[in-house]
């Protein structure tokens, strides 16, 4: 099962009370969500298993109570490494957050985490107070009893308070800034991507599309995915090549020319180095 990609996670959201919790068991090694971005705050609790959440040029561990904090604008994506993985994700917009009028509160916190002026850390492993408030705000979403509004609001609240206290980010807000323009210059190149991963794709077409030179152009998408555009390609390939062979009839020599390799010994050799198995296993 995949989270919910932006859009949709716009269309099933109640426009008074901006926040979702969705509770999540995949059974089968590869993507759990693909790469995107948004602009609402995100967090990924691991209840069960072992898998790797990839967060702009950085790979976090998501096993058995870490969680990944996802700040606004930063692109991810997630893989299950295991047979049996759950996790929750609680993706809130924190506008619904704030008072109806100009506080002290909204003034030094809240006005600066809706712009990314305050940020956290991606990955946070022990820490009690923060898992024990994550799991009263989806008992409370989840259980929706008279007043849960008001509960899981709380629970947001003193979320906040635990990030902010033990787990803020001192990077420099001008360093954030620079990295989501670098995003938004990506944007059309992670699209193409996405659409053509199955046809041939030259880094000078890329570089051409980005409008920058070859050199230029690796260091930017590096900067902002954290692999080298040869090796970004090859593991999105690789990726919907997991799918294939999990939800489709057909052969490897089939899937592996699906998803763009025309060499089925080079394709089982990648197979192997991404996901430290065979195609063949997978498919049994």
């Amino acid at each position: 099962m995949k989270v919910d990609d932006d859009g949709q996670w716009r269309e099933n959201l109640k426009r008074d009370f901006p926040l979702k919790v969705v509770r999540h068991e995949q059974f089968t090694i590869g993507p759990i969500f693909e790469r995107h971005w948004h602009s609402e705050f995100q967090m990924v609790w691991c209840e069960k298993g072992k898998g790797m959440i990839h967060c702009n040029s950085s790979e976090f561990s998501l096993v058995p109570g870490a969680v990944v904090v996802i700040n606004g604008n930063e692109l991810h994506f997630g893989e299950n490494h295991c047979q049996h993985l759950i996790y929750h994700v609680i993706k809130m917009d924190l506008s619904f957050l704030l008072s109806s009028q100009m506080d002290f509160c909204q003034i030094r916190y809240m006005t600066p985490l809706m712009n990314n002026q305050i940020c956290f850390k991606n990955w946070i492993g022990e820490d009690a107070e923060l898992r024990e408030e994550i799991q009263c705000l989806v008992s409370e979403f989840n259980a929706q009893e008279v007043g849960y509004e008001l509960a899981v609001k709380a629970c947001c609240y003193r979320i906040l308070v635990c990030l902010l206290r033990r787990h803020q980010d001192k990077e420099s807000p001008a360093k954030r800034q620079r990295q989501e323009r670098r995003l938004q210059q990506m944007k059309p190149i992670l699209e193409y991507v996405e659409c053509e991963y199955a046809n041939k794709i030259t880094l000078p077409h890329l570089a051409s599309l980005a409008n920058m030179s070859g050199p230029h152009f690796c260091r930017q998408f590096k900067s902002v995915t954290g692999k080298a555009p040869v090796e970004y390609v090859n593991h999105l390939r690789i990726n919907r090549a997991v799918q294939l062979l999990q939800q489709s009839s057909m052969n490897i020599s089939e899937v592996a020319m699906a998803v763009g390799f025309d060499d089925i010994n080079y394709f089982s050799r990648l197979f192997k180095k991404y996901k430290q198995l065979p195609p063949s296993s997978l498919r049994k």
